[in-house]
């Protein structure tokens, strides 16, 4: 941040980074706008556009800027594309790719990309040491990958060597104690869920994950987290918390992510939540995740007001215990059009940017 008022959050070092999405022009254009405001990475998911073609965009608009992917679905993929498509990005933004992988849910895998979803942290584990596998096998190491999911006889195509090129850090999406000490154990950082709160990632997130790093043998430093809070601004208070609520009931109805209810007291919601997402009544799912919740779990409300919900976001998750190395600022989706989901993303940069 870069606009040199006297803000904690100017003199934390925590590394802003900004969720960017829509259209490929958009995502292009919204990349080009947070690398000028001074955030430190973009970072693009994967809903209904690829992340690796998304992360192609916002690469080709920027020179400088880190740009994310949060997340690339492993599983349907070969864990060799995967390689081949980071360092294919890495070399094309000049060594600035962050390679996000997830394992997304069941009923996602299963329904939507026709794949099992079996020990999905076991074997995110093996995924991304093939991966690696791959990548070392193109700087000129004799490796193949021999796994409890993957084997990769021939990692390389036999082309030339590229002795200089690095391993493209890889963070792992974790929202259980699983993946979190998963990710603790083998991953580059550890991606938080939008619905992971302070307390949740201080208090669950955090100590899986030291347990994970200590089972490797190695600290927790290695593996820092970088959180994904909902952000939710504008100038009508109430529509922007409303954008929020919203956004935060629609994660809340995955059955998984019922834990993070659960610490909150608020698991009884998630029925009421799902009946209501069947039935689309998105009023009721409004109705149900309440002041305290949303204010627990999101940073919503007028611009003037953002910097220092943040601020208190930030607070929150340091006296769980939580160390978080970026916080990405999220928008809000579900709900919103195209053109007010870009406007929320502009509001966010110009808000936080310089």
């Amino acid at each position: 941040m870069t606009d040199g008022r006297d803000d904690p959050l100017d003199r934390r070092p925590i590394r802003l980074g900004l969720g960017i999405g829509g259209s490929l022009a958009d995502v292009g254009s919204l990349a080009a706008m947070a690398e000028r405001r001074g955030f430190e990475s973009v970072w693009v998911a994967e809903l209904t556009r690829s992340a690796p073609i998304q992360a192609a965009a916002a690469i080709a608009a920027t020179s400088a800027i880190g740009v994310g992917t949060a997340v690339t679905l492993a599983f349907p993929r070969s864990p060799t594309v995967v390689a081949m498509e980071a360092w294919d990005l890495d070399e094309l933004s000049d060594g600035r790719l962050f390679l996000g992988l997830g394992s997304q849910v069941r009923r996602v895998m299963e329904a939507r990309f026709g794949v099992p979803f079996e020990h999905p942290a076991a074997r995110l584990a093996d995924y991304a040491a093939a991966v690696r596998a791959v990548w070392a096998a193109n700087r000129g190491a004799p490796v193949t990958h021999d796994g409890r999911f993957y084997r990769i006889s021939m990692p390389t195509f036999h082309g030339p060597t590229q002795p200089g090129r690095r391993d493209v850090p890889i963070l792992l999406a974790a929202v259980g104690p699983v993946m979190s000490r998963t990710a603790g154990a083998i991953a580059d950082g550890l991606l938080g869920h939008p619905l992971a709160s302070p307390r949740y990632l201080g208090t669950v997130v955090m100590p899986a994950l030291a347990a994970g790093a200590r089972r490797a043998g190695r600290t927790a430093s290695a593996c820092p987290i970088t959180a994904a809070p909902v952000v939710s601004i504008g100038a009508d208070r109430d529509a922007a918390r409303r954008a929020a609520r919203l956004q935060l009931a629609f994660y809340a109805t995955t059955r998984a992510y019922a834990p993070i209810l659960a610490l909150h007291d608020r698991e009884s919601i998630q029925g009421g939540l799902r009946r209501a997402f069947v039935r689309r009544d998105r009023a009721r799912m409004v109705e149900l995740v309440d002041d305290e919740l949303l204010d627990a779990i999101a940073v919503a409300g007028r611009p003037d007001e953002a910097r220092d919900r943040l601020e208190d976001w930030l607070g929150a998750a340091a006296s769980a215990g939580a160390a978080i190395e970026r916080v990405v600022l999220s928008a809000p989706w579900y709900g919103l059009t195209d053109d007010e989901h870009r406007d929320m993303i502009e509001t966010i940069g110009e808000t936080f940017g310089g």
